[in-house]
């Protein structure tokens, strides 16, 4: 049997359904997913928006929006979608131990990163960069076992 050379990787099949699932993202100023993997099978997915039963941000009602991105994310009423991805395995009874991965389309904040470590996830890999100056951050990813890979 031949080879499908056009076959596409695993760490790119999954990014691609984290794209997907961004698409539910109701957030106007960033669209964010995340699939959390154990042993090549999802375990759960998320994406970035306002709590289950409250109403979506909308442009007149965004109290961010016309802050710079990362600035004041305390403001913002939104769960982000590597958080909602670790909930939606724990609402489900889905035990995250052991060897898994947080594939998401941007890098984590540095909330979300503090919970991914925590929650034992042993890799993550993303897709575009957020806050990558952050010296604090740098420093916990650096100090971390979590396994950092960049999906260009």
């Amino acid at each position: 049997m031949a080879l499908n050379n056009n076959r596409i990787s695993k760490d790119q099949y999954f990014m691609k359904i984290a794209e997907v699932v961004s698409l539910r993202s109701t957030c106007i100023k960033r669209k964010v997913g995340a699939v959390l993997i154990k042993d090549s099978h999802i375990l759960s997915t998320g994406y970035n928006g306002a709590p289950a039963g409250f109403n979506h941000c909308t442009p007149e009602t965004c109290v961010r929006k016309d802050l710079e991105p990362g600035n004041q994310p305390e403001l913002c009423r939104g769960v982000h979608a590597e958080i909602n991805c670790i909930i939606q395995a724990a609402i489900h009874g889905t035990s995250i131990k052991g060897e898994t991965t947080l594939y998401s389309t941007t890098f984590p904040c540095m909330s979300c990163l503090k919970l991914i470590i925590n929650a034992g996830i042993n890799k993550l890999v993303y897709k575009h960069d957020y806050n990558m100056e952050n010296k604090v951050k740098e420093k916990m990813v650096n100090e971390s076992k979590l396994i950092i890979l960049k999906l260009v």
